[in-house]
């Protein structure tokens, strides 16, 4: 007969299990409130919260090195917004490059037709 203490204990098995499983749980909600901290923040907002919390703790320049490697995680999630200049000033590259495309064809098209009156003009006089 197989000693008492060999035997595995169905019931310490699931002991274990369900503190594994309610382990987890109570991680991932520890983790789903930390990322509900920065919903809605900017960029620029969720850098200076994140630096704040950590800064005292492991020191300024590890804690800047850290929000240099999560905040773009979190912008590429959406759980933080792009800052509104940062935005801005995208958008203005946008409208800057469409102008400077749309002034340089303007201006070839004007230089061929001052070209085309004085070809003209030369074939006349000759």
């Amino acid at each position: 007969m197989a000693d008492i203490a060999t035997q595995r204990h169905p019931f310490k098995f699931l002991f274990k299990f369900l503190l594994l499983i309610g382990a987890l749980a109570a991680v991932s909600r520890v983790v789903a409130s930390k990322k509900k901290e920065y919903y809605g923040l900017t960029e620029s907002e969720a850098r200076a919260k994140f630096e704040s919390k950590l800064g005292p703790r492991i020191g300024e320049e590890k804690a800047s090195e850290i929000a240099d490697q999560v905040i773009p995680r979190l912008k590429d999630t959406g759980v933080i917004k792009p800052d509104p200049m940062e935005q801005a000033v995208q958008e203005a590259k946008e409208v800057a490059s469409e102008t400077t495309e749309a002034v340089k064809d303007a201006s070839e098209k004007a230089g061929d037709s001052m070209k085309e009156a004085v070809e003209k003009i030369e074939e006349k006089l000759d």
